[in-house]
């Protein structure tokens, strides 16, 4: 192949896969169009009843995989792609968008497992050292932007002629006020941060502030439809808040969801220690780990607190150790394949699309103010405590952390459920909320690396200079010294594969300083000397090794360096464990840890 056949080659694959998508869009309208007749006939009870909802449930599955491949390798968002294959099938979703009760109960099941993977996706070590900044922008910067939205949606609503009541626009508010970790940290996964703080808070407080922004919304539902309150104003609806009663039973949900999703975590770890003591898996482990979320918000619930803020917390304080990783492999994958595009597919299909052009212009109007003038106020409110003192973040990590405010999962589960409330002009205020979803989706993650490097907080991962050596290759990964201790056993394993290629991945994160970096280097070169100089006594084959320092985070190297194909296997400390096993075990390469 010459090198402008490959140029072309190049050029044109990101064209069939935007054509692709296209013919994927065109088809899911004609099999909608075909469909719609057969849903219309009657389906009450007998065996059509049974079809109709095995039917459902292939489109939702095949609808999971198909967005998830499509748009892998392209810009759009795969949730971006399930809004729209939701949209075109509308009609063949109609039996689940037009039962309630059916609606209800997938959309609550999908945001339990995915708030209880938040809290899986969340490193405890990381977010104590960090909490104040996480806990301010999560609770402060949440409620700040649901009062503000709500503020500026009702001038706009005026302006633009909607008729949208007080308790719509309160509700919307609430509903967006959360990010979506699913939607920043693919974003960030391609960047070196000189300072890692300000990633982990962007990832640690969007898993929170999901929780925050369905509890402030369930307490507004709540008080909007059971004590019948028409507020006269946003000041009239936020002063609820400060009634001493709905307070009281505010701090009762948090304290209630606390405490039972400690009572989930505590059942993993007796099961997480009993399974260790076994030594070995079961096969239907992955049964008791889907159904703790679910025990957990059933009995939070039932106490009358806080499901979600339950199965979160169970899944922030357990930490998957390697000996039960097995089940979130199956967990993620039913996250992945399933619930997400689950939501964002019955979301597009709650939306009438001609209605949703109608309110375009107000929309996308939301949509930019959302971005532009709303996130960045609340996240120098909140965080702007935070500027002097031992965490000194500046104004440019400020100006990234409003920036990198995805809206996704969360939110449109809360759109779901207010679509459902009956409250005056809850139908207009969600096709506004899907507005806004759908710009933050689309406009945000692409620009992350751009607004990164204008900003000069991060810049993007230098490519991997040509190897000295081709041919099967093992990696030892280090953080600091530790490699020097673990070369013996990864050179043990060569021998017992009959291969001579190692090469130590050194990434020490901003631990060390120059003068130290270049002893380290030093230690290496002798020790890998010394190690030769033996085998050749012992009449064995020189090992070839090599020593790649790297900026940036461990795990992001990691990913970078297995794409290329002579990557045998990798070596790590157990303190991998820290991340998520799940983005391990998709490098495709397998994983030893070292003790």
């Amino acid at each position: 192949m010459t090198l402008s056949t490959f140029s072309l080659k190049r050029i044109h694959a990101p064209v069939k896969n935007y054509a692709l998508i296209v013919v994927v869009l065109v088809a899911s309208y004609i099999f909608s169009r075909l469909t719609a007749p057969l849903l219309g006939t009657s389906a009450e009870q007998g065996q059509m009843s049974l079809l109709i909802a095995f039917f459902e449930i292939g489109i939702v599955c095949i609808g999971g995989f198909l967005v998830f491949e499509l748009a892998k390798p392209t810009v759009i968002p795969s949730f971006v792609l399930a809004i729209f294959i939701g949209m075109i099938e509308r009609e063949s979703l109609s039996p689940i968008i037009q039962n309630t009760s059916i609606l209800t109960i997938l959309t609550t099941l999908g945001a339990s497992f995915i708030l209880f993977g938040g809290g899986l996706d969340t490193p405890f070590a990381r977010f104590k050292k960090l909490v104040g900044p996480i806990l301010s922008i999560a609770f402060v910067g949440t409620l700040i932007t649901a009062a503000l939205f709500s503020i500026i949606f009702t001038a706009s609503a005026e302006w633009f002629q909607l008729s949208i009541s007080v308790g719509a626009i309160v509700l919307l508010g609430a509903a967006l006020s959360s990010t979506d970790p699913a939607a920043i940290i693919p974003s960030l996964k391609s960047l070196v941060f000189p300072n890692p703080r300000i990633k982990d808070i962007a990832i640690s407080e969007s898993a929170i502030n999901d929780v925050v922004g369905a509890v402030l919304t369930g307490v507004f539902l709540t008080i909007l439809t059971t004590q019948n309150v028409i507020p006269a104003s946003i000041a009239d609806m936020y002063g609820h808040l400060l009634n001493p009663e709905t307070a009281i039973d505010v701090l009762y949900e948090l304290l209630v969801g606390c405490a039972v999703g400690f009572f989930g975590f505590v059942i993993l770890h007796f099961w997480s220690k009993w399974k260790a003591r076994l030594g070995e898996s079961g096969d239907a482990d992955a049964a008791l780990f889907l159904a703790i979320p679910v025990l957990c918000f059933l009995v939070a619930t039932v106490l009358h607190g806080s499901g979600f803020l339950a199965v979160f917390i169970a899944g922030l304080l357990f930490q998957l150790e390697q000996h039960v990783s097995h089940v979130e492999h199956y967990f993620v994958h039913t996250i992945e394949g399933l619930m997400k595009p689950l939501i964002f597919l019955l979301l597009g299909a709650s939306v009438d699309v001609h209605a949703l052009m109608q309110v375009m212009v107000p929309g996308i109007v939301m949509g930019i103010l959302f971005m532009f003038v709303i996130r960045p106020i609340a996240v120098f409110l909140s965080l702007s405590v935070f500027m002097r003192g031992k965490h000194a973040l500046s104004v440019r990590e400020l100006l990234f952390l409003s920036f990198v405010r995805e809206t996704g999962v969360i939110p449109a589960v809360l759109i779901i459920g207010m679509g459902v409330s009956g409250i005056q002009g809850i139908e207009t205020a969600s096709l506004i909320g899907l507005w806004v979803i759908l710009l933050t989706l689309i406009v945000e993650p692409p620009l992350t690396p751009l607004v990164a490097r204008i900003l000069k907080v991060a810049h993007n991962m230098p490519a991997y200079k040509k190897q000295d050596f081709t041919g099967p290759t093992a990696i030892l990964c280090s953080r600091g010294r530790s490699f020097l201790e673990r070369t013996d056993a990864v050179i043990e394993w060569l021998d017992l594969h009959g291969m001579t290629r190692m090469q130590v991945l050194h990434c020490p994160e901003g631990k060390f300083n120059d003068t130290e970096l270049k002893r380290i280097r030093a230690e290496a070169d002798t020790l890998f000397a010394a190690i030769n100089k033996t085998r050749l006594k012992e009449h064995k084959n020189p090992i070839q090794f090599s020593f790649l320092e790297r900026e940036g985070l461990l795990e992001s190297n990691i990913e970078s360096l297995v794409q290329n194909e002579q990557i045998s296997i990798i070596f790590v400390g157990t303190k991998m464990l820290d991340y998520r096993l799940e983005d391990v075990k998709n490098l495709r390469v397998p994983f030893v840890f070292l003790s």
